[in-house]
């Protein structure tokens, strides 16, 4: 092994460093060739990776090389070395993918987590390989790919192995994921064929799931294939071992698709509110669960989404209720802080105003989602909640991780619904003043979070905020009976001008509080 391990690294330096040489001897094409089907072996070394063999990463770094030499030749020289290397970078994606098969699983379940690891980024390189080799390849690529996985999945045959059908699914994702692949000609029938996979292993459904996600864009362009693969995607998120990739799948196609949702909402938030429900997922994919169900509610009329939020996010209200009038200890600090954050989450997608981005003056037109009437939602569940939100932030003040989830869906909020956030500016501010004389000894952290929400207000609700600012200011002995009224009128200037800069609202903040605390250049200044 160590033998060959040598003689790799020879052959791929050799290689690496004077491909364009080699390349440039026409003469020697015959003996070049062979140096390359020697790295060719080097690359597809029989045993898997990392466990039998550790030579075949070493020569993924020749084949970018050799691929950059040879485009980089005028167009004239550069098709005849096409014409000899298009048939061996087809190769040798069957050997990438070959080697990026997982192993049997009795074997699988033998390898030690740090193995597994180093086979998950070998795979990862190998994607990358695979991108990178479709620019020289192209269409092609994709149609050979289709139809190996077409012949295995109409195969009669019982010799065919998930990992087969893994490994070329993994083909199409690597390249979908980050290809434009929506002129293919191929995707409708790898749509076709998905619901056809026998899927009786985690780590084929996760690359299933992973597949889908990659083709989100292409499903927008053609939602009539939306009712093939949606069914597999709702029902994998059930699983908690497809966590990761079914929540990311089905944010993806919500984000992208969600014009083309509405029929399917009903049964997509029932089985989203089942898995919260059960705390089948971690907090990370429970806060993309959130969003995902924010984009979907987006596209829906107002009613609808007030009936869906109802439902939705009732039990939650609920559950805070109970919590917020319990003794804070460090069981519902965490509690609070998750359905603080499942809140923030929703808030930051769920946007009835937003179009899609713009894509230039020559793109196709966009779906809109038609005039929305009545008020916003985000606005509606925000006045609702905001006297409970108060009583937890009353109970908390002094827990930097509580004011940072508060402050979180009150920032969130602002940047969604922008000029719409003007019904809830009063309380906000009313609030903020609040919290601000009344934060004992507040550490920089807090005071952040505090200029965060500021800053959004003010980028977004400037003059409304500049209203508030300057009632609130007025107020004698607020926020510091240290402080003159020029003070304040400094501090709101500043803070006004400030529209962009969020470091520099940070800083204003800062002062401002030194000031009102007696502290400014005092040697405690240092700890805010």
């Amino acid at each position: 092994m160590e033998t060959s391990h040598g003689i790799c690294r020879i052959a791929v330096s050799l290689g690496e460093n004077h491909s364009r040489a080699l390349l440039e001897q026409v003469e020697h094409w015959q003996s070049f060739l062979a140096l390359v089907n020697m790295i060719m072996f080097c690359t597809g070394i029989p045993g898997h990776y990392p466990v039998n063999e550790t030579t075949s990463s070493l020569t993924l770094t020749f084949w970018y090389t050799l691929q950059d030499d040879i485009m980089s030749f005028e167009a004239e020289k550069q098709a005849v070395y096409l014409q000899v290397y298009r048939p061996v970078y087809f190769q040798l994606v069957d050997v990438l993918l070959h080697k990026a098969q997982f192993p049997s699983d009795e074997e699988y379940a033998s390898w030690s987590s740090d193995e597994k690891e180093q086979f998950r980024i070998y795979r990862v390189d190998i994607s990358d390989t695979l991108m990178y080799v479709y620019e020289m390849l192209g269409a092609e690529l994709l149609s050979n790919l289709y139809d190996k996985l077409g012949r295995l999945l109409t195969n009669t045959e019982p010799t065919t192995t998930w990992q087969h059908t893994e490994a070329l699914l993994y083909g199409f994702q690597s390249i979908a994921e980050t290809i434009d692949v929506n002129y293919s000609d191929v995707i409708p029938g790898l749509i076709g064929l998905i619901p056809r996979i026998n899927i009786n292993n985690v780590q084929l459904a996760d690359t299933v799931m992973f597949t889908i996600g990659a083709l989100a864009e292409w499903l927008a362009d053609h939602p009539v294939m939306l009712s093939s693969v949606l069914p597999l995607v709702l029902q994998a998120l059930g699983n908690p071992d497809l966590s990761v990739s079914s929540v990311s799948t089905l944010k993806k196609i919500c984000r992208e698709c969600k014009y083309d949702l509405p029929p399917y909402a009903n049964n997509i938030v029932a089985v989203s509110q089942e898995v919260l429900i059960k705390q089948i997922h971690k907090t990370s994919q429970c806060m993309w669960l959130m969003q995902a169900l924010g984009f979907l509610l987006s596209a829906l009329p107002v009613e609808e989404i007030l009936r869906n939020l109802h439902s939705l996010i009732t039990p939650y209200i609920q559950q805070l209720e109970k919590l917020a009038g319990e003794t804070p200890n460090p069981s519902n600090k965490l509690a609070i802080i998750h359905i603080l954050g499942l809140l923030s989450n929703l808030f930051t997608t769920l946007d009835i105003t937003k179009q899609e981005e713009e894509s230039g003056e020559n793109a196709p037109p966009i779906k809109s989602v038609p005039p929305q009437t009545g008020p916003n939602p985000v606005v509606v569940v925000l006045q609702q909640v905001f006297a409970l939100i108060q009583t937890v932030l009353s109970k908390w003040l002094n827990d930097s991780q509580v004011v940072e989830a508060v402050c979180a869906i009150f920032e969130k909020s602002v940047k969604t619904l922008l000029h719409d956030f003007a019904p809830m500016v009063s309380q906000l501010s009313e609030m903020l003043g609040q919290m601000y004389s009344t934060i004992p000894q507040s550490s920089r952290s807090l005071m952040d979070q505090f200029a965060e929400v500021l800053f959004c207000l003010n980028k977004h609700c400037f003059a409304l905020l500049t209203v508030w600012l300057k009632e609130a200011l007025r107020s004698p002995g607020f926020p510091s009976s240290r402080v003159s009224d020029e003070q304040k009128d400094t501090f709101s200037q500043q803070v006004l001008r400030e529209r962009v800069n969020k470091r520099r609202v940070k800083d204003i903040v800062k002062e401002f509080t030194l000031v009102c605390r007696g502290l400014h250049g005092t040697e405690y200044a240092a700890d805010y």
